[in-house]
């Protein structure tokens, strides 16, 4: 079990567009959720979960019954219901307190879910909780103010507004670099940006804007 007060939180989720090993930068002291079949990838990675939610439709009896082995708790939901498991793992860490969530296997297939997985970004940044959704070769997070990013240089960086406008950006350490200029929800404008620094840091006056992060 991880600390009981811990304030981030590392949701695991059963999409196949994951890193081929956690993510070290979310692991030390968080609590670790899996949403359903994300109790598979917590086993192959040798992480112990603090808890699977779910109706537990996607983790497979062998993985379910590791897991009641190992003590882990279950919180097992009806198939019929109105928020993915994934969401509702996010609402057990957001009433823990979390104030730093990051998502892994919350991105594959299942574009329906992809795309839902974004609004919940979304919304986490209206609470100003810090999120992250980090795929095999991406990390996308949204935020309504500053965000300020390691980056690798030469990698490609895009913005994605996610209200129908986002004022105010400015960015530093970007090839293309924005002075307080406003995005428009329905453009590619400020897609496939530059690094050109292993820093780059973005800000905005008002809106919610999504930051997409080559690995």
């Amino acid at each position: 079990m991880n600390q009981e007060h811990s304030l981030s939180a590392l949701i695991l989720a059963s999409g196949e567009d994951v890193p081929r090993k956690p993510p070290a930068s979310v692991l030390e002291d968080a609590l670790i959720i899996c949403a359903d079949g994300g109790g598979s990838l917590a086993r192959k990675w040798q992480l112990r979960p603090d808890l699977i939610i779910g109706d537990l439709d996607s983790l497979p009896a062998e993985d379910q019954e590791f897991w009641a082995a190992q003590g882990v708790p279950f919180q097992t939901v009806p198939p019929r219901k109105d928020q993915t498991d994934l969401e509702l793992a996010v609402e057990y860490a957001l009433g823990r307190g979390a104030i730093s969530i990051s998502l892994v296997g919350a991105w594959g297939s299942r574009i329906d879910h992809a795309l839902g997985n974004v609004e919940i970004l979304y919304r986490l940044a209206l609470q100003g909780v810090e999120n992250h959704l980090i795929t095999k070769g991406h990390v996308l997070s949204a935020f309504c103010a500053s965000s300020k990013s390691q980056v690798r240089k030469g990698s490609i960086v895009s913005l994605v507004p996610l209200t129908p406008v986002v004022r105010g950006v400015k960015t530093r350490g970007l090839g293309y670099p924005l002075s307080g200029q406003d995005l428009y929800k329905g453009s590619t404008f400020t897609i496939s940006n530059q690094a050109v620094s292993s820093e780059i840091e973005v800000s905005i006056a008002e809106g919610v804007l999504l930051l997409v992060l080559e690995q």
